[in-house]
C-alpha cells in the first residue's frame, strides 16, 4: 500500500502526456491544413496571374499586328493613289508622240519627276526614319516639325542635354511624337504644339501639348491613334497620362525608365 500514491502520480502524468500529444496533433493537423490551403491559394493566384499575362501578351501581339497591317494598308494606298497615278500619267504622256512637241507638255512631264521623288522619300520615311540613325533623335524631330504646315507653330524644348538611347527606343519615341502630331493635325484644330524633353538620372520625361479644342479622355481610347500611342508606350515600359480640357488643348505626359 505504500506505493499506491506513486502509481497514481505516474498515471496522472501519463494522462497529461496523452492530452498534450492529442493537442499537439490537433495543432499540427490544423497547421498542415492551413499551410496546404495557403499553398493552394498561392498556386491558384499564380495560375490566374500567369493566364492574365498570357492573355495580355496575346492581346498585345494582336494589337501590334493590327498596327502593322494598318500601316501597310496606308502605305499601299499611298503607293496606289499617289505614286501609281503619277506613273500612269507619265506613261500616257510618254507614249504620246505629240507630247514632246509641246513645251507645255514637257514642263508637265518634267514637273512630275521631283514630285515622284518627294512622294517616294515620304513613303520611305514613313516606313523607317532613316535619318534617325544618322543624325540622332533631336535632329530627326526638328526635321519632322519643319515639314509641318506654317500655320501650326511648333517648338521642341530640351531642359537637359539629351543622352542617346538605343535605336529601338528612339524609333518608338519618334513614332509616338509623330502619332501625336498626326492626331493634332487631323482632329485638334490647334495652332501651336510644344514638345518638352527632360533627360535626368537615366529616365526621360516627355510632355506633348497642343492648344486645340481638346477631347474627352474617357472615350478617346477607342481611336486608332490613341491605341497606337498606348501600345508603343507600353512596349517601352513607360508610365503615362493624358490630360485634356475642351477648348483648352490636350497634353500627354510620359516617363521612359532607364533600359
Amino acid at each position: 500500500m505504500v506505493y499506491l500514491p506513486a502509481i497514481k502520480e505516474i498515471n496522472i502524468s501519463i494522462s497529461e502526456l496523452v492530452i498534450m500529444i492529442i493537442i499537439l496533433t490537433i495543432i499540427i493537423s490544423f497547421s498542415l491544413l492551413a499551410y496546404q490551403s495557403f499553398i493552394k491559394r498561392i498556386i491558384r493566384e499564380k495560375s490566374i496571374q500567369y493566364e492574365q499575362e498570357i492573355r495580355h501578351q496575346k492581346d498585345f501581339l494582336q494589337q501590334q499586328v493590327k498596327i502593322q497591317e494598318d500601316e501597310r494598308e496606308r502605305i499601299a494606298v499611298l503607293l496606289h493613289d499617289d505614286i501609281g497615278n503619277r506613273l500612269n500619267i507619265l506613261s500616257v504622256w510618254l507614249h504620246n508622240p505629240e507630247a514632246w512637241n509641246s513645251r507645255r507638255s514637257q514642263e508637265i512631264i518634267l514637273a512630275q519627276i521631283p514630285e515622284l521623288i518627294d512622294a517616294t522619300r515620304s513613303i520611305s520615311h514613313s516606313l523607317y526614319p532613316i535619318n534617325l540613325e544618322r543624325f540622332g533623335l533631336l535632329l530627326s524631330l526638328e526635321e519632322m516639325l519643319s515639314g509641318m504646315s506654317p500655320s501650326l507653330h511648333t517648338r521642341l524644348i530640351t531642359t537637359h542635354p539629351y543622352q542617346n538611347r538605343p535605336v529601338v527606343v528612339e524609333v518608338q519615341l519618334y513614332r509616338i511624337i509623330q502619332e501625336f502630331m498626326t492626331n493634332v493635325i487631323k482632329h485638334a484644330e490647334a495652332s501651336a504644339v510644344k514638345i518638352y524633353l527632360r533627360d535626368s538620372e537615366g529616365s526621360l520625361s516627355v510632355l506633348l501639348s497642343d492648344n486645340g479644342k481638346g477631347f474627352d479622355t474617357g472615350s478617346s481610347g477607342k481611336g486608332m491613334g490613341m491605341r497606337n500611342i498606348a501600345l508603343r508606350l507600353r512596349s517601352l515600359n513607360a508610365s503615362y497620362k493624358w490630360k485634356s480640357t475642351k477648348r483648352q488643348g490636350s497634353r500627354l505626359i510620359f516617363i521612359i525608365p532607364k533600359p
